[in-house]
């Protein structure tokens, strides 16, 4: 038995070393000819190669092993402690229509786990107008219809502001809202310097999003400016100014693009609030960063410590102290990533996205409901959302250690390379003028929209695999009730609730609430804030605010190019719900038979592989046995009575076999759709002479294939 000591002795030492070239020369050997670069190192969207393999050597010169959490460049994130010194918080949206179901379900959800309260507004209210001045399909969409002061107690109800962080989403209504929150601590007797969160304005995030702004770019960054400076005096833990990277990664940018973008839009931010008087002190203390965060883990995790890399340059190169470069991070997972069909596989998407989030370092995250894409989530759907960040925490500690990620050389590796590409493209959009031309002009727009058509092409051809929709699919999957929410019936009794608002007030209120207003129209900047309270406290609604504010100026609206958000999914999600509709019509779905010749391993891969590429469609796949014979396969195909036949077998078997099995089958079913499993290019020509209609092979796009035949056999018109 070995001494102590000799148990304690590294047993490196007893075998030699291998280099990274003697490693790359024994894999090559196994890749038996297939090139090194093609197959083991993967091109990401960003652009970026990712090696096989990482070793100190990758990442040496670049300054990761002299970082340390808490200190400048602040990769490893802000605190000393990391997160055993402060966890995240669980900041979960509720998006509920009526600041009635709000309130409720926020109470609810506080008592079990929740640690923020995230107060998101609907469309109508973000764009500072009241239910009667906009479309129904906009009121209670994307948030709650909150209007006046009163309907923001009762919301709030119960809920002790200076134990949780508020962050309310609140679109250009932002300054507005800090004066309800403001009001609101007033009439329970507490300060506005008691709370902490956000009530921030993303202009520029706005302006992609929606296509306009009620404002023009500078009435907006005026109205960031009294918001901003009223905080710096009245509530110095309230952030005013908020960049959203939301818009972009919905819309299909990758993590550079969120990056730069993101960076830009707070310099923008930055430069028109210094324009105004404010000291970078003050203004870098109020920026609030969202990331929406995908499921590429090790991606996301690097994104995150990037970010704050190039925040600390930015702030430092304006002059801020290490206390301003700090970055605050809310976090919220993809909805790009999300699916309605399979919709519980979102569960599993989501969990890893948190993850991601909580070991790159994120201070506050938000776990979509599976269900959240397709109708209001519910108290189950919540609770599960919810406990993936409680499991995180509680179970699997990833909030007791400083800086989880930290030393790994992909991950060190991997940062530094985006933080690179992220600065230069960053660079790029600051020698075109800034942020703000880059969106009012559509080149930011044009760059997402390329990649976005970069990854619908990898996702037709399923080169990324979208588990439970192009791969692993459930073809025979009941869909789950959607429990649409009857817009019109919402915008009539909102509309309704506003109109007793207003009726209800006696001839001294409505002299209190007119008098509010005009003072508001004429307020000086510094004391527009003040003037917003009295008027929310007297009972003027979120609309006649806006409208007393805004006209003053009677500046034009800026507007750009919106980008239009699109799920990864989609394209599939359309093709099964033209299936669907068939099944309506007909009671049952599309057949295809797959007519597998010759032995197991002649034809399996491809017969497996041709029913993945089907069940992605919603069809209903029948397999068959391997046939000996054409004459035997063709019958079987025939007796099916299937639309489409799908021949599967080995290249160097096809010559022989597609001519008589296509000759007979056509026989029995002249309109039979006939296609092969594979793509031998030698003799594709041939084979479509001899009745082949289209090929199943791996650089296929999918979903166009699936669309074609769609047409042809009456799925779609």
């Amino acid at each position: 038995m070995p001494s102590e000591s000799t148990r304690d002795e590294p047993l490196f030492g007893d075998f030699p070393p291998a280099s990274s070239e003697e490693w790359r020369i024994a894999a090559e050997k196994l890749l038996k000819g297939v090139p090194f670069g093609k197959k083991l190192i993967s091109r990401t969207y960003e652009g970026i190669d990712l090696q096989p393999l990482f070793t100190p050597a990758d990442i040496s010169g670049e300054g990761a092993d002299s970082q340390f959490p808490g200190f400048p460049d602040f990769r490893r994130g802000g605190q000393v402690l990391g997160r055993a010194g402060k966890t995240w918080e669980v900041a979960q949206e509720i998006s509920y229509p009526t600041h009635g179901e709000y309130g409720a379900a926020l109470r609810h959800d506080l008592e079990r786990g929740q640690t923020a309260v995230y107060l998101p507004l609907d469309m109508a209210v973000r764009a500072g107008l009241d239910p009667d001045q906009s479309d129904s399909e906009h009121v209670g969409k994307g948030g709650v219809s909150i209007t006046s002061l009163n309907e923001l107690v009762q919301a709030l109800e119960g809920v002790d502001l200076s134990r949780y962080p508020l962050y309310v989403e609140a679109g250009q209504s932002g300054p507005i809202f800090l004066a309800m929150v403001s009001a609101l601590l007033a009439h329970r007797g507490k300060s506005a310097g008691a709370i902490r969160g956000s009530a921030g304005v993303d202009p520029l995030g706005t302006l992609v999003r929606d296509g306009i702004l009620p404002t023009s770019l500078d009435g907006a960054y005026d109205e960031m400016f009294c918001a901003t400076r009223w905080a710096v005096h009245h509530a110095p833990d309230v952030r005013t100014i908020a960049v959203f990277s939301s818009p972009y990664h919905n819309a299909g940018a990758n993590a550079v693009q969120e990056l730069a973008f993101s960076i830009g839009t707070a310099v923008e931010y930055i430069r028109a609030m210094l324009d105004r008087g404010m000291t970078i002190h003050d203004i870098a203390r109020r920026v609030w960063f969202t990331f929406s965060i995908g499921t590429n883990v090790f991606m996301e995790i690097a994104r995150l410590r990037a970010a704050r890399m190039l925040w600390s340059n930015v702030v430092e190169a304006f002059g801020g102290n290490e206390e301003d470069q700090v970055m605050l991070i809310h976090t919220r997972t993809s909805g790009f990533a999300l699916t309605q069909v399979d919709p519980y596989v979102n569960m599993l998407r989501t969990t890893t996205e948190a993850f991601a989030a909580a070991v790159g370092g994120a201070d506050s995250v938000h776990v979509a409901p599976f269900d959240e894409i397709f109708r209001t989530p519910d108290e189950f759907s919540r609770r599960i959302a919810r406990n993936s960040q409680l499991i995180l925490k509680g179970e699997a500690h990833v909030d007791s250690v400083v800086d989880p990620a930290g030393g790994s050389w992909y991950v060190e590796w991997l940062t530094d390379a985006l933080a690179r590409k992220g600065w230069a493209l960053f660079q790029d959009i600051e020698t075109r003028g800034g942020m703000a031309q880059a969106v009012k002009g559509g080149y930011a727009q044009g760059l997402v929209e390329s990649t976005a058509a970069d990854r619908r092409e990898g996702s037709e051809q399923r080169r990324d695999s979208i588990v439970g929709v192009s791969v692993y699919a459930n073809a025979a999957e009941t869909p789950l009730d959607a429990r649409p929410v009857d817009r019109e019936d919402l915008h009539r009794r909102r509309s309704n609730t506003l109109k007793d608002l207003k009726e209800s007030r006696d001839h001294g209120m409505e002299t209190a609430v007119r008098g509010c207003l005009a003072r508001l129209h004429e307020s000086a900047p510094a004391d527009v804030l003040a003037s917003i309270i009295d008027a929310a406290s007297s009972g003027s609604t979120v609309g006649e605010i806006a409208g007393a504010w805004r006209s003053a100026r009677r500046d034009q609206p800026a507007t750009a190019r919106r980008l239009i958000e699109r799920r990864q999914s989609e394209a599939y999600e359309e093709l099964r719900g033209a299936m669907s509709g068939f099944v309506e019509r007909t009671g049952s779905r599309v057949r295809v038979f797959l007519a597998a010749m010759g032995p197991v391993a002649q034809h399996k891969a491809r017969a497996d592989f041709s029913a993945g590429f089907f069940a992605a469609g919603g069809y209903d796949v029948l397999a068959s046995g391997g046939f000996d014979t054409p004459e035997r396969a063709a019958q079987a195909a025939a007796a099916s009575g299937s639309p489409i036949v799908v021949l599967c077998s080995a290249d160097d078997t096809y010559p022989a076999i597609v001519p008589p099995f296509c000759a007979l089958l056509r026989a029995a079913r002249p309109d039979v759709t006939i296609m092969l499993a594979g793509y031998p290019a030698d003799h594709v020509e041939n084979f479509r002479k001899a009745g082949i209609d289209e090929f199943v092979h791996v650089r296929a796009n999918v979903v166009e294939v699936l669309r074609s035949l769609a047409k042809r056999i009456g799925v779609t018109a």
